[in-house]
This record gives structure tokens, C-alpha cells and sequence, in this order.
């Protein structure tokens, strides 16, 4: 979360609408001084924080999702002691949820989704209590923390705070018969919590410019627009793009429970024994299943749509783990010895990626290879011995086996992450543009979010946009309404070339894209190029006048 940059695709946008958050809280985000109604603000808030006290970096607007992925797996680790699983079988779902592939990297990403999953967590954690306890103040206090954690979802990222928990009980209810519980105050009287917290934002807007036009986009288009087909603006169709296809969350599902698929496997396997005798098991399905089938007839689709379910899967594996101690199978036992292996090869995947980044010399090669050599020497007996314990104790190997993944992902990140920084290093970019163009008119040839975004961070005043219609005709009527010193900065197609993709043949040519189309129809001329290696390209373009004619150079 803390050592790295910022990366796309998102962070950039999201550091952006959080620095200007930090200038000037507001009830409506906003990226390059314009509305951003894809999300509601809660995340830009609490970043926008992190930067007014510990100053404008990646670090200081990640710092909350901290306190976003502890308090998840705290609900994970209660959740599965509630549910009957115990200390260890807690401790362990707690670990493995938290380190699956598309929950850590949620996690530890830039994006609302790390404060959705924490509500999420919550939300769960109290409909459990509430549904399980008595009526009276018991219930009413489990069924408040769920609308809390509901609230916290819904100024997270919308619809979704709502629709996990709410899908959750809904399908336990009905599983179980238990009409009587709609039926409760408790299940409703907390919803005035709900309104304490979402109505002054709701009220907010309301008063604000353009109020209709940036509720209907925020509760309409982004919410109801991303599960259907709904009437709306081209930039707002969300069914244009990230198109979605029946079984494609089935099917992508194991990736994102790496490297855990397996013991989820198992889990579901024992689940499909248990639901019959057992509420507990019923509501850790419920928990996951209704979510992703709900998304899996959604109009859209994207990997981390998929991960509050993973919040169930990791109920599962609590659960699962707590039942070894009474009856462990033959597949248990193997699941655990393939995950072994799967550990092995994730390692080696890493020791791989070191030694290749010691070779081409992007990270320091006595480091590199010092880092794999202990990544081996330390991660092999791990799993050796976890391999070996599966024959008895399926937990305790299951122990080793997070020793060992730890190990591996936080030593190898050590060298892998600064490696990535430097293809992803676009606010240093961005810095090299402005110095190139202080005091010179500059316009962005139909930017994308990124690009706006590592322009916008950190300017006096948010960049001149030539719209996608913009041809030669207008970039040249552009220029000739501004002085000779005027610039246009173009997002190149492909990536720049590297170390690595040198070393491995290099990148097919992918032209200068728009940049040249400029050129040649005589609009503009190339004053600059600035490439990330393996990174982004952009081209810096100038008036077509001899008068103000300069040599034109690159800058790496």
C-alpha cells in the first residue's frame, strides 16, 4: 500500500480527484476541476485527508486503505469466530481472504473498491448478528451495524453497499423460511442511521449546479447503467464497454482466489455436505453466491465488481478449516498438497521475475540475486514441510503455506515494485511537460483520465482540452489563436521500449498515431517526445512557423 507509486489504470485519476479534494473538500468530486460522478465522495474524502496532513504523495492518499483492509479482515475474523469456527480457523480466514489475488489488490489499490469492501465486511458481520439474535436490543443493535456498514459501502461506491448485504440476507431468509424476519423493526430502525449519513451529501448535491443532471448520473446511470442497458449519454454508457459474457466470472473466478483456489474448491465441496444441518454454512454461501450471480447478468463486467464475494470464499475456508479437526478427506488432503505445489511455482514465478530484472539491469543485480537466493532458501523448506505436514495436519500446513506466500510476495516486492515505479512514473511525466511548457499556452489532444489527470495534479488551473472531433483544421485554428509558444500534447498509441523488451526482441512500432496525422496534414510539427520506458509515449507539438522553429529532441 505505502511503497509504491502511483500505477494506472485508475490511481492517477483517483490521486488527482483526492489532491483537489484536499484543496477544497466538496460534496461532488472532481477531476481537472470538473464534476467526477462515477462515485460518491467518502474515499476522495479520507484521501484527500491523508494528503492535507502528510502532504501530496502516493503514501499519504493510500494511507486509508490501511484502516479499510484491517478493518475487513476484522470482520472476517469475527464473522468466523460467531459463525462456531474458532481461534485458528478465524485467524486463517483472515489471512487467506485478505491475501487472495483480487482482495489484495483491491485492497491495496487507489480506488473506492478497499472502502466498499470494508463496509461490505461490516454490513455482513452485523446482519449476522442481527439475523441470529434475539429480539430486542440485540437484534436492533446487529441490524444497525449492518446499515452502518451499508452507509459505508454506499459513499464507497454506490448501489453495491447496498445490494452485497441486502442480496446476502434476502437469500438466507428465503433458504431458511424465515418469512418472520421481515417482518422485524429491528431489521428497518436502522436505516435511520443510514439517512444521518447518506441525506446531507444527498442535500448537498441537491443545492449544488446541475443537480438533477449529477444525481440521475449518480444514482442512475452509475448504478442501474452498469447492471442493464438503461437511456443514456455516449460517455455514460457503461454497456459500450467491459462487455460482459455468461460464465465469465465462473470461469475467472479461480484467478481471483489465488493462491487459495483450491482450498476454496475444497471448501465448497464440504459447504455443499454441511448447508442442510447448518445456518452458519448457509450464510457464508449466501454471503458470496447471490452477488456473483447477480453480476454474472449484469451488462457489464470487471474483475473487482467480483470481490465482495470473495468476503464468503473466505467464510468458506474458515468454516472448512474449523471442520478438518472432525473430518478431514482424501480431496482436503490433496487440495492442500496441490496448493503446495502452486506455492512453488508462484515462487519460482518470482525468483524468475528478479533474476531477469537483475540481468537487463533495471533493478541492482547483487540485490536481485541475493533476494531470490533467500526467497528459495527460505521458501522451500516452507512448503516442503507444509507438503509433509498435509498428511496430518491440514491446518497447521495451511499455516505454513501463508508463512511462505508472505515471504515471497513482500521480498520480491522490494524489487519488483520500484522496477514497475519506473515505467509508471508519469507525475515525474508530467513534471518534464510543465517545465517544457512553463508560461507557454498548453492544450491535451483528447486526453484520456490518466493523462488529464497527471497534467491536472498539482497545476494553478486545470489544462486546455481539444475534444475528439478535434482535426488538423482545428488544432490549427488552435495555434493560431494562441502565440507562437503554444503546445499540444498527444498520447502516443503502444508502449516505449525498454530494457526488458529489449532484451526480449522489443515492441512492434506503433506509430505516433494522431501526433502523426497532425504532421503530415501540415497542422503541426514535433517539438518533443516523452517516453516512459516500457511505459507510456506522448509527443509535444508545436506551431507549423519557421520563425519559431526549434530542433526537435526526445526526453526520457
Amino acid at each position: 500500500m505505502l511503497g509504491r507509486g502511483l500505477w494506472t489504470p485508475d490511481e492517477p485519476r483517483e490521486a488527482d480527484i483526492a489532491w483537489r479534494m484536499s484543496q477544497h473538500p466538496a460534496a461532488l468530486p472532481q477531476l481537472a476541476g470538473r464534476p467526477f460522478l462515477e462515485k460518491p465522495p467518502l474515499t476522495y474524502w479520507f484521501s484527500g485527508a491523508g494528503i492535507a496532513l502528510w502532504g501530496d504523495s502516493a503514501r499519504a492518499a493510500r494511507a486509508p486503505n490501511l484502516l479499510y483492509g484491517a478493518l475487513e479482515a476484522a470482520c472476517v475474523v469475527l464473522l468466523v469466530l460467531e459463525l462456531g469456527g474458532g481461534a485458528r480457523a478465524a485467524l486463517l480466514a483472515g489471512l487467506c481472504g485478505s491475501s487472495m489475488l483480487l482482495q489484495w489488490r483491491v485492497s491495496s489499490w487507489l480506488a473506492p473498491d478497499a472502502a466498499l469492501l470494508a463496509g461490505n465486511a461490516l454490513a455482513l458481520l452485523g446482519m449476522w448478528r442481527g439475523y441470529r439474535a434475539s429480539a430486542g436490543g440485540a437484534k436492533l443493535r446487529g441490524y444497525t451495524l449492518m446499515h452502518l456498514g451499508a452507509a459505508i459501502g454506499f459513499m464507497a461506491k454506490s448501489a453495491p453497499g447496498w445490494l452485497v448485504p441486502g442480496l446476502a440476507l434476502l437469500a438466507l431468509i428465503v433458504w431458511e423460511r424465515r418469512w418472520e424476519e421481515l417482518r422485524r423493526y429491528e431489521l428497518y430502525a436502522g436505516a435511520i442511521l443510514q439517512a444521518l449519513l447518506i441525506g446531507p451529501w444527498i442535500v448537498a448535491v441537491s443545492g449544488g449546479p446541475e443537480a438533477a443532471g449529477s444525481l440521475r448520473t449518480l444514482l442512475w446511470h452509475n448504478t442501474v447503467g452498469r447492471f442493464a442497458p438503461v437511456a443514456a449519454p455516449a460517455a455514460l454508457d457503461y454497456t459500450s464497454g467491459h462487455r460482459n459474457w455468461p460464465g465469465k466470472y465462473l470461469l475467472e473466478l479461480p484467478l481471483y482466489l489465488l493462491p487459495w483456489s483450491l482450498l476454496a474448491l475444497a471448501a465448497a465441496k464440504r459447504a455443499w455436505q454441511q448447508v442442510r444441518h447448518s445456518s452458519a454454512w448457509r450464510f457464508a454461501v449466501c454471503a458470496a453466491v447471490p452477488w456473483l450471480a447477480l453480476l454474472s447478468l449484469a451488462a457489464t463486467a470487471r474483475d473487482v465488481y467480483a470481490a465482495p464475494a470473495l468476503l464468503g470464499a473466505a467464510l468458506l475456508i474458515g468454516l472448512w478449516v474449523r471442520s478438518l479437526a472432525e473430518q478431514a478427506c482424501v480431496f482436503d488432503a490433496v487440495c492442500v498438497r496441490v496448493t503446495c505445489l502452486l506455492m512453488g511455482l508462484i515462487a519460482l514465478g518470482v525468483i524468475a521475475a528478479l533474476i531477469v530484472l537483475g540481468v537487463v539491469g533495471v533493478a541492482p543485480r547483487s540485490a536481485a540475486f541475493v533476494t531470490a537466493l533467500i526467497i528459495a532458501l527460505i521458501c522451500a523448506p516452507l512448503l516442503a514441510q507444509a507438503a509433509r505436514t498435509a498428511r496430518h495436519t491440514l491446518a497447521r500446513a495451511i499455516v505454513l503455506l501463508y508463512a511462505a506466500h508472505a515471504l515471497t510476495v513482500t521480498l520480491g516486492a522490494l524489487l519488483i515494485m520500484p522496477a514497475i515505479d519506473v515505467a509508471q512514473d508519469l507525475g515525474g511525466l508530467a513534471q518534464r511537460v510543465r517545465a517544457d511548457t512553463s508560461g507557454q499556452p498548453l492544450a491535451l489532444l483528447d486526453p484520456d483520465e490518466t493523462t488529464l489527470a497527471i497534467l491536472d495534479h498539482g497545476a494553478a488551473s486545470a489544462p486546455v482540452m481539444l475534444g475528439p472531433a478535434a482535426g488538423a483544421a482545428e488544432v490549427r485554428h488552435w495555434f493560431a489563436d494562441e502565440p507562437a509558444s503554444a503546445r499540444v500534447l498527444v498520447l502516443l498509441p503502444g508502449h516505449a521500449p525498454g530494457p526488458i523488451s529489449a532484451r526480449l526482441g522489443g515492441p512492434a512500432s506503433a506509430g505516433d498515431g494522431a501526433a502523426a496525422v497532425l504532421q503530415r496534414a501540415g497542422a503541426a510539427r514535433l517539438v518533443r517526445r516523452y517516453e516512459l520506458p516500457e511505459g507510456r509515449r506522448y509527443a509535444l507539438l508545436g506551431p507549423l512557423s519557421t520563425s519559431t522553429r526549434e530542433p526537435s529532441h526526445d526526453s526520457n
